[in-house]
């Protein structure tokens, strides 16, 4: 009989420890930030995970009265907790970044020499004019060095005395 008695109050008890009313208000808040950063071919990945919890406690006046005012007593904490830190190398863009080098530098090799051809020709028109001018000069001279019949030679007089 003592152990019915006792196995009875102690379900008693139980029971009314798992229907008492809790007084404790807890609201919690997580948000996940995800940072993806391309910085040429690297790609970083960043996940941070902040939660902002409330907690705290319902305060009532034990006076036995029905809908009673009652107060609440909080605590704010704030957590930062990174969860995925990752550094990546894109293999397509830097194959892209790779390639387009290489066609830059081919257009500049182009470039570099189309300039030189253009200032090759540029030098032979050059060279050319200038020879022909060279020989139109001399065709000149020899036609003013030309004296006809009865034209005696120039002489050249000394200035000064």
């Amino acid at each position: 009989m003592k152990t019915i008695t006792l196995f009875g109050l102690l379900l008693l008890l139980v029971t009314g420890m798992g229907l008492a009313q809790e007084n404790k208000t807890i609201k919690e808040e997580t948000t996940v930030k995800r940072v993806v950063k391309k910085e040429g071919s690297t790609v970083i990945v960043q996940e941070v995970e902040a939660t902002t919890s409330e907690k705290g406690a319902v305060i009532v006046a034990d006076d036995e009265q029905e809908n009673q005012v009652f107060s609440e007593k909080t605590k704010l904490e704030d957590k930062e907790k990174m969860v995925v830190d990752e550094t990546e190398i894109d293999a397509q863009n830097e194959a892209m970044i790779q390639s387009n080098k290489l066609q830059k530098e081919k257009e500049l090799q182009e470039s570099i020499e189309a300039a030189k051809a253009k200032a090759e020709k540029q030098r032979k028109i050059l060279a050319e004019q200038e020879a022909a001018r060279l020989k139109a000069l001399e065709e000149n001279r020899k036609k003013l060095e030309r004296r006809g019949k009865g034209v005696r030679k120039l002489s050249k007089k000394k200035k000064g005395n």
